[in-house]
């Protein structure tokens, strides 16, 4: 196994929802020339929050907590290419363990773990060179619902597992996807290549309009204790579950934003200043008539009544 990098794919500035995925998909058929032959079907990694007990996930889909305090939650990371390994990952004490799928059935049984949340992420494995680039959806389920995360890249730089080593290839490999944003917006007349914080790319040009933006994920392998460790697994499970966090708080922070700005034209109906509205006078009982012109209106009278 050589050494892999998560890429993700990010909106500009403003722009809520995942990035296009046509855009990635040029992206990756331009950049590779041909896709892996026997690499064609369908590759996934899976990641399934577990809470102990009966807890509720929370706003970013990590755990609530609960009310004994006791309770723990777990992150599960299983890969499509090898369905017996099975890694644990206990977020909050940086624990990873690696073992065997049929773990998961002790887990369910004997310490009462249930599946709250699974992120699902499928793609497929193009080639490069040295390079395997994988282009994922991402998918989270909770229960019935399905709702979409966004999309990342995977590289893989098959001929080290070093990653102090690999460093500068996979740099220049992040730098070169976003030269090739550039030049495709350039030719679609809008700015579609940024640095995403990583790498030392390239800011996008173009016709108009903010960069499409490739950030590169930095896992917290120190903390893990695995950063000066041949890259394997292990570090590919570490990388996704903060892959998956990343995601998930993005997704909370648009739907918050989408919220706010639904409330906002509510908010400045209310404090528009009431209208003037003319005030509705009440018919008031006819006045009473001067003496003179009811002497007048009685001589009428009698005149007619031939009363003098």
């Amino acid at each position: 196994m050589g050494v892999k990098l998560l890429v993700r794919a990010l909106q500009p500035k403003g722009v809520v929802g995942p990035a296009p995925y046509d855009i990635l998909k040029r992206l990756v058929d331009e950049l590779c020339a041909s896709q892996l032959p026997g690499r064609s079907e369908a590759w996934s990694v899976t990641c399934q929050l577990l809470k102990q007990g009966h807890g509720l996930v929370g706003t970013v889909g990590g755990p609530a907590a609960g009310v004994g305090g006791g309770l723990k939650d777990m992150w599960v990371v299983s890969f499509r290419d090898s369905p017996d390994q099975a890694f644990l990952l206990m977020r909050p004490e940086f624990k990873v363990l690696e073992c065997e799928a049929a773990v998961m059935r002790l887990l369910e049984k004997k310490l009462e773990f249930a599946k709250q949340m699974t992120v699902r992420f499928e793609g497929h494995t193009y080639s490069k060179g040295d390079f395997l680039l994988r282009l994922c959806t991402a998918t989270q389920a909770i229960h019935s619902t399905q709702a979409l995360l966004g999309h990342c890249l995977e590289v893989e730089y098959l001929p080290l597992s070093s990653l102090t080593t690999s460093e500068a290839m996979m740099a220049e490999f992040v730098d070169l996807m976003r030269q090739l944003l550039t030049e495709m917006g350039a030719g679609m007349g809008m700015g579609m290549a940024g640095d995403g914080g990583g790498g030392g790319g390239r800011q996008g040009g173009g016709g108009g309009g903010t960069a499409l933006q490739l950030e590169v994920l930095k896992p917290s392998f120190d903390k893990y204790g695995i950063a000066n460790m041949p890259y394997s697994r292990t570090h590919a499970a570490v990388a996704y579950s903060d892959l998956v966090v990343a995601m998930l708080n993005t997704s909370a922070a648009a739907a918050a934003a989408a919220a706010a700005a639904q409330q906002q034209p509510q908010q400045q109906y209310q404090q528009q200043p009431p209208q003037y509205q003319q005030p509705q006078y009440q018919q008031h009982p006819q006045q009473q008539q001067p003496p003179q012109q009811q002497q007048y209106q009685q001589q009428q009278q009698q005149q007619q009544l031939g009363v003098k």
